[in-house]
């Protein structure tokens, strides 16, 4: 696993190419920054950190306190973690499924960006 090292010496993980969200982490730290997607549109792309997990839904916390469960699979991770703690998100939506993929640090630097999600690229 990728993972990012913040001041507070926890480690987080990172978009990788076979972890890009939540349900694909096998260690889900409290505090892990996630982008959420899924089913509640007024929080639809805002980022939040991962708590825990109540039954099959992981709760996530937004910057004012409020909290929400998802399916760990709506929850993307960041494509880095700067050396402040800040998470930096990259994005994409995919050009054949339309469905929404976090790029890796990699991707993202590449002269030729990735344009399909994970599950179409052959």
């Amino acid at each position: 696993m990728s993972a990012a090292e913040t001041p507070s010496s926890e480690q987080f993980a990172v978009a990788t190419e076979s972890q890009r969200t939540l349900k694909d982490l096998k260690t889900r730290r409290t505090g892990q920054p996630v982008c959420v997607l899924g089913h509640n549109n007024d929080r639809k792309g805002q980022e939040a950190v991962f708590q825990h997990f109540n039954v099959r839904l992981a709760v996530v916390k937004f910057p004012d306190d409020k909290p929400l469960g998802y399916d760990p699979s709506e929850l993307l991770l960041p494509c880095e973690i700067h050396e402040d703690g800040e998470a930096y998100f990259e994005i994409r939506p995919c050009r054949i499924c339309d469905q929404a993929f976090p790029l890796t640090s990699d991707e993202f630097r590449a002269d030729q960006e990735r344009t399909e999600c994970p599950e179409c690229t052959p």
